[in-house]
């Protein structure tokens, strides 16, 4: 009898690693397509990126970048561009 209980959860575990890869499948196919159709040149964040993380995570890392690129180029004009040539 225990070893149907061993079993059942055995079962249950391999369920839930197939689910979980074949969703990292369809992210990675997700992410490809999005690449190929020339989307990384104009979003910030790849699809899976959106499917992963929640709203506020977005916003927050979405804010740092920004805040990160607009430094770079303060910096650039600063420097009048010497330190990227």
């Amino acid at each position: 009898m225990w070893i149907m209980t061993v079993a059942r959860k055995c079962i249950g575990a391999m369920k839930k690693i197939k689910h979980k890869v074949m969703f990292k499948i369809k992210l990675w196919e997700l992410d490809s397509m999005w690449e190929y159709m020339g989307g990384s040149c104009w979003g910030l964040f790849s699809p899976s990126f959106y499917y992963t993380h929640t709203e506020e995570e977005i916003e927050r890392i979405s804010k740092q970048m920004i805040e990160s690129c607009e430094k770079m180029i303060d910096e650039y004009r600063n420097n009048g561009g010497k330190k990227y040539l």
